[in-house]
């Protein structure tokens, strides 16, 4: 990794619970006042930061709080969403007030050359966040000069194979073992989740879905009604 590069925030997010406030394309909630809302009441409960996709959101809730905001930019691909694969995307993010670059550091995406993370870092004077999705690309990312390695994409790369519906612990574990400052990142839903990514070595844990997706929690409870589960059947 790269010392001395905007230590203090990432510091502020150690032990913390970063929310990420986002909504696909196509949601009722896809729009950046709504998305402003929902920071604005999720900033109540003082998480450690955010985690914000697009220089629009980014801009409009950079004018609500000092917190870190991990800043991010998906780009659609033919299989899934890819997060932040330019240098001048990232620069976008940078100008707009994000604290952290997120970057798709996967071998689906970068190949072997996991170069942009140190380049992105060098250019914006920014500490970049690489989400990865196996041991050995957050290895690699954390050698190339991340400040942060998140789990966010196991389960959505052919290298890290299909997610059986819970977050990655064991790669959290491995990561934390291997001497990697790590962020567990993907569907985390419940309090023992995030306490057990805690316990295996995490330096902070990001949940999304289960905080700002009111449609996936509702359905989750509705899931467990008798009617939900009919409907299953």
């Amino acid at each position: 990794m790269i010392d001395g590069i905007s230590s203090s925030v990432i510091d502020l997010l150690e032990g913390g619970l970063v929310v990420s406030v986002q909504a696909r394309a196509g949601s009722p909630l896809r729009s950046t006042p709504i998305i402003v809302a929902m920071s604005e009441a999720i900033l109540e409960s003082q998480p450690a930061g955010l985690r914000l996709n697009g220089p629009e959101d980014i801009r409009a809730v950079r004018l609500l709080t000092d917190l870190p905001i991990i800043g991010l930019h998906k780009v659609t691909s033919d299989r899934r969403n890819v997060i932040t694969p330019s240098l001048a995307l990232a620069a976008g993010l940078a100008e707009a007030g994000a604290d952290i670059i997120a970057l798709d550091a996967t071998t689906e995406v970068l190949g072997e050359n996991f170069s942009l993370i140190a380049t992105v870092a060098r250019e914006t004077g920014l500490p970049v966040m690489a989400d990865v999705s196996t041991l050995e690309e957050g290895r690699r990312a954390w050698e190339t000069g991340a400040a942060l390695v998140g789990t966010t994409l196991s389960g959505y790369t052919p290298e890290s194979g299909s997610f059986d519906g819970g977050p990655d612990l064991d790669l959290v574990s491995r990561l934390a073992d291997a001497g990697v400052r790590v962020v567990a990142e993907g569907r985390y839903r419940t309090l023992s989740e995030v306490s057990s990514a805690f316990d295996l070595g995490a330096f902070s844990v990001v949940v999304g879905g289960a905080i700002s997706d009111p449609s996936a929690i509702a359905a989750r409870f509705i899931g467990a009604s008798p009617r939900g589960l009919t409907s299953k059947s």
